[in-house]
């Protein structure tokens, strides 16, 4: 996160259109992998990673922001998650099983605590503790 607000004060314009990029990379992902259930999610997920990373141009500001515009690409701040809620409970898990780093891994538990995951009632027991 220190990557992408250090770049957006020095006006790196730049950062939108990676953002636009891995909005439609994200939705073309979860199109794809629309009827997969959470354990393949979970298996691309770790080979997404890299797709990310070079659509950010480093390494560590696409650890940062691949599960901010992943959830991002399925939430609205005017509707909600709409018809994406179960998709959205699905990576979580998807993230908390996946192979990809320990950095994305930390980003995706904390936008699971921004975007208010951890309070769904179909949060999963066994991941309340790794989001605290």
């Amino acid at each position: 996160m220190h990557e992408l607000l250090q770049r957006l004060g020095r006006g790196d314009a730049r950062i939108l259109e990676m953002c636009a990029r891995a909005h439609v990379a994200w939705a073309d992902l979860l199109e794809e992998l629309h009827t997969a259930d959470v354990g393949t999610l979970s298996a691309r997920l770790g080979f997404f990673q890299p797709t990310i990373e070079r659509i950010f141009d480093s390494k560590g500001l696409g650890q940062t922001m691949m599960a901010w515009t992943g959830f991002a690409a399925l939430y609205d701040t005017e509707t909600g998650w709409g018809g994406n809620e179960r998709r959205a409970m699905e990576l979580v898990v998807a993230f908390a099983n996946s192979n990809c780093s320990d950095e994305v891994k930390a980003e995706a538990r904390s936008a699971v605590i921004s975007y208010g995951l951890d309070k769904h009632p179909d949060f999963p027991g066994q991941l309340r503790a790794k989001v605290r």
